[in-house]
This record gives C-alpha cells, sequence and structure tokens, in this order.
C-alpha cells in the first residue's frame, strides 16, 4: 500500500506529545476516586479460561529504519513478536481483535485488559513494535510504519484459522475484526482508519487515549463503529485531543470520558478505579460490534446515558 502522503505529516509534534512520558502502564497515578455513574463489571468477562502463546513473526518485505533520514542503517525486515490471547474451550469462531501498545511499552503492560478481552470470547493479538517498544530507544515518527505493521499482523493471525493442527484452526472469524490501541497505538488505530492506511477487514476500533496528531483526520468512509475513552484529567495526550479525533471520525461512535482518569493507568493497572470501566465498557463495546451481543450494547447505553456522566459521553452508534 502506498503511503507517500506520511512524509508530509508533522512527526516533530507527535514526538513533543509523547517524550518524556511512559505511554504504556507505567508511571502515571491512579485517578482520585472512580467515575460516577459507570458500570464496572462486563457479563461476559471470565466467561471462558485464556491462555497465551507468542509469535515470532518478521515483515520480510519492509524495512527498519532506526535513523529516519539518515540513509545507510536500515535493516531488512520489521521484527513483530505477537502475543496471542485465546479462549481455550469452545469451538468459535471468535472475532479477532489487534491491539497497538503505547511508546516505550509493549503487550504485557496491558495484560490485564487483553486477557480480560479474551476471557470474554475474542483472539487478541498484540504486536510488539521495533522502534517504539520498552526496551528500545523510540523512534517516534516510527509509528507512522505500525498501521502497516498491523495490518501484517492480522494476515498471519487470520491464515491459523486455515492452518491444519493449529490451536486456532478453524476457530477464528475473519468476518469480525477490530483494532485497538492505547496512546501511540491510538494513533496506529486511527491510522488504520485514514485513508492513506485503511484496512478494510476492520469492522471495529477502540481509540483509548489518542490524537488526530499523525495522521490527521482524514478518515476512510464510511466508518467503522468506534469507541474512543480518554480521561479527564490526562496531561500527556489532552482530553481536548481525545475529543476532537472523535469529533473528525464519522459516525458510528462514540466517547467516553474517563473523569479524573490519567494517561496510562487506567487501561492497564487494575488497582486504577477506572480500569473497571475501561474493560466493562470496551468488552461491552466488542461484544455488541463484534458478537452481536443486544446484552452486551444495552450495558454499554446504560453508560452512555447515565445522568451523572452529563458533559463526559457523546453518543452518536446510531449513525
Amino acid at each position: 500500500m502506498s503511503r507517500p502522503r506520511l512524509r508530509r505529516l508533522l512527526p516533530p509534534v507527535l514526538a513533543g506529545l509523547l517524550v518524556g512520558t511512559t505511554v504504556g502502564c507505567g508511571t502515571s497515578e491512579p485517578s482520585a476516586s472512580p467515575p460516577a455513574g459507570t458500570s464496572t463489571t462486563a457479563a461476559a468477562v471470565d466467561t471462558h479460561p485464556v491462555d497465551t502463546r507468542t509469535l515470532e513473526l518478521t515483515d520480510t518485505s519492509r524495512a527498519t529504519d532506526p535513523t529516519p533520514g539518515e540513509p545507510g542503517d536500515e535493516v531488512a525486515g520489521r521484527d513483530l513478536p505477537t502475543t496471542v490471547w485465546y479462549p481455550t474451550d469452545g469451538e468459535g469462531p471468535y472475532p479477532v481483535v489487534v491491539f497497538s501498545h503505547g511508546i516505550t511499552s509493549g503487550p504485557a503492560a496491558y495484560d490485564d485488559l487483553l486477557s480480560g478481552w479474551a476471557s470474554a470470547g475474542f483472539v487478541v493479538a498484540a504486536p510488539t513494535f521495533p522502534l517504539t517498544n520498552a526496551d528500545v530507544d523510540p523512534v517516534y515518527t516510527d509509528v507512522l510504519n505500525q498501521p502497516a505493521d498491523v495490518s501484517f499482523v492480522l494476515t498471519q493471525v487470520l491464515a491459523l484459522d486455515t492452518t491444519a493442527g493449529d490451536v486456532l484452526e478453524g476457530r477464528l472469524d475473519p468476518s469480525a475484526v477490530a483494532a485497538a490501541g492505547h496512546s501511540g497505538g491510538a494513533v496506529t488505530t486511527i491510522g488504520l482508519l485514514n485513508t492513506c492506511c485503511a484496512d478494510e477487514r476492520i469492522t471495529a476500533a477502540v481509540v483509548l487515549a489518542g490524537t488526530l496528531t499523525g495522521f490527521g483526520a482524514s478518515f476512510a468512509q464510511p466508518g467503522v463503529p468506534t469507541l474512543f475513552e480518554h480521561g479527564t484529567a490526562d496531561d500527556t495526550i489532552p482530553v481536548a485531543d481525545g475529543r476532537a479525533a472523535f469529533e473528525a471520525a464519522p459516525a458510528p461512535k462514540a466517547f467516553l470520558g474517563l473523569r479524573e482518569a490519567t494517561h496510562s493507568s487506567p487501561y492497564g493497572k487494575p488497582e486504577d478505579p477506572s480500569f473497571a470501566t475501561v474493560l466493562a465498557t470496551t468488552t461491552d463495546f466488542l461484544r455488541s460490534t463484534l458478537s452481536g451481543d443486544a446484552d452486551a450494547a444495552r450495558a454499554l447505553q446504560e453508560v452512555l446515558d447515565d445522568p451523572r456522566r452529563d458533559g463526559l459521553t457523546d453518543d452518536q452508534l446510531d449513525g
């Protein structure tokens, strides 16, 4: 897929937003009090026992460039080791969620969230990106290459459905695929919904603490159902930036503000007062959009309609 527009974006701004922070689930403190009027459990969570595996994936068609703009040190291939959480019972087929981690983070930082999704009946695949993970000096502009990484990983994971003898053989639903991500991974997810990098296999999306910086507002049409969540006390990517991304996206969509929540811990630390709300609402959204679960749709609607959340939600899921 051609991406000529990416060179004209504003990578210094992206770095300015994220530099000096732990964008995964590291240093942010839990919010002071739980958001009012939100559900804290999703009925489908813990329905299935869960196991994990790691896929050692490399996209040999592309290169990894640790110093963009300085030719000569590119490395052939993009290594994308991918952690997969999956239900160990039942035959499926299960919807697939591809999750993108934040800069200076990795899939393990979101284990409680992603394993929760898997226990609700999803196969969740989370690549470790080569130049923005917790073990490297981050190359912030490499976020612009990550939508293609996600598309590659999705292709490899879906191929397991027809791989004889694989534990996921015949257990994946290629017609029900969501992209999700946090912070830099939310930017990646927005990229996957953008005209530059849209992946038509994606039928739903979850954007956690996202921003238009990086890919801009050129969303592909028609839109896929997208849930935006953002902490009102996020001092890394302000909640106004998250709302701007929501406003620019085509319907169907919903925005959920997390009262007093910070940038990282609501999405990966169960002790954070907002984590239970994030797990419940994202699970209900995914169950509703990917599995057609009417009860999950009603549970999410109750949160979005709760009058105690006045000013914190915007629901346009009906298109």
